[in-house]
């Protein structure tokens, strides 16, 4: 584990435990999103939503990967399995169904907002803990399943981060095409055809495997072309 992953991990750890102390220990996937989305008049909600757009306009979705509640607890699934049973490759959705419902998640953002301009409301224990119960279940199975294609946060901060100033960036001359980066990406990105900045979460887990130092991280660059 390097200094990165060092980093995000206690970063990680102290945004959960601060949620949960917040929340009074009750972690729930749609109050979360009814904060954040719709918004409450708790200080310190608003200034973790004004410093999750400001991040992802900086550095893209720096929130998801560094400081979300619920990502640090999907994370921790995924690695679980990936311990249990030694994968040296990351569990993958078919390629077609992946381009596809990657898009769900702007669905979900746009009904989340017309439920509430209709003034439906949703709530309750149980609701909660079954949903998060589920993309847990399926978040094991799949990496990050609710960040890939249900979240409606990542959804929004997404589109922030489609203008961000610094990226993720690929030097082609420096790349040997193991594609190693790829199966340890738990968005499922595919680092060496091209990096889709709106997905990628900024875990940097294809960083700290790349045996070439082909990734980088840095302002206003594109790709490297091989000539």
């Amino acid at each position: 584990m390097n200094k990165i992953q060092i980093l995000r991990k206690i970063s990680q750890t102290l945004f959960f435990v601060r949620a949960l102390i917040v929340t009074g220990f009750y972690l729930s996937i749609v109050g979360f999103i009814k904060r954040f989305i719709i918004g409450d008049r708790i200080l310190a909600t608003i200034i973790t939503k004004i410093i999750a757009i400001v991040l992802a306009f900086i550095a893209g979705r720096v929130f998801c990967g560094w400081m979300c509640p619920f990502g640090f607890l999907f994370n921790l699934v995924y690695e679980l399995r990936v311990k249990l049973f030694k994968l040296k490759k990351l569990p993958t959705v078919d390629e077609k169904i992946h381009n596809k419902l990657i898009y769900f998640k702007y669905v979900v953002l746009i009904l989340v907002v017309l439920a509430y301009l209709s003034g439906v409301k949703i709530s309750g224990y149980t609701l909660a803990y079954l949903l998060l119960a589920l993309f847990l279940v399926l978040g094991f199975i799949y990496p990050m399943f609710f960040c890939r294609y249900v979240c409606p946060v990542g959804s929004l901060l997404s589109i922030f981060a489609r203008f961000s100033i610094f990226k993720l960036k690929l030097d082609e001359n420096k790349c040997v095409g193991c594609r190693l980066c790829e199966r340890k990406c738990p968005m499922q990105i595919k680092i060496t055809e091209k990096i889709d900045q709106m997905e990628c979460i900024r875990c940097f887990e294809c960083m700290s495997v790349c045996k070439k130092g082909a990734l980088s991280f840095s302002a206003f660059t594109k790709n490297t072309k091989k000539e």
